[in-house]
């Protein structure tokens, strides 16, 4: 009932205005609703056309992430076991024949009695990761100091390493 009244009051006031009057108010009306779209609407709806986006990618991600968290406390629970014998650099160029990354190492030398210094040029930086990973827990090779560089190619970068055999 008060509702009722109160739109009688502004309807009979919106009336009682003159014509010019009545076009400010409506443009001012126009006015406000406008802003209002545009400074709250519309940005919530691009961030939530956003977020639809990117929420799946972050979640596919997470997961992703949470399975090699996982491989990676399996590898540190398996130990490494020392690889017998044999000259740190052959271990190394047959390591990474093994690994399909042979081609991509472009200077190897050694440094000092247990130690490597490798450039790689071009390789793709999972399996770079990969083969460093086998080579410490199957070898006990560590990884002292390495300079990754970012390629144009996603996914491939050069690297600097300085490898360390067990026992250095």
């Amino acid at each position: 009932m008060i509702r009722e009244q109160l739109q009688k009051l502004s309807l009979e006031r919106l009336r009682n205005l003159t014509p010019q009057q009545q076009l400010v108010y409506a443009g001012g009306t126009a006015a406000l609703l406008l802003i209002l779209y545009l400074s709250l609407w519309l940005p919530v709806q691009r961030e939530l056309s956003r977020l639809r986006t990117s929420v799946p990618q972050e979640k596919m991600q997470l997961a992703q992430m949470q399975v090699q968290a996982m491989q990676v406390n399996q590898l540190r629970a398996s130990g490494r076991q020392p690889i017998a014998g044999g000259n740190l650099l052959v271990r190394l160029e047959q390591s990474a024949t093994a690994s399909g990354i042979r081609a991509r190492i472009s200077h190897m030398e050694p440094d000092g009695s247990n130690g490597a210094r490798l450039s790689l040029d071009g390789v793709d930086f999972n399996a770079m990761i990969g083969w460093l990973g086998n080579l410490y827990t199957q070898g006990g090779v560590r990884v002292e100091k390495a300079t990754i560089e970012a390629q144009a190619t996603a996914g491939t970068v050069n690297a600097r390493l300085t490898l360390r055999g067990s026992g250095a």
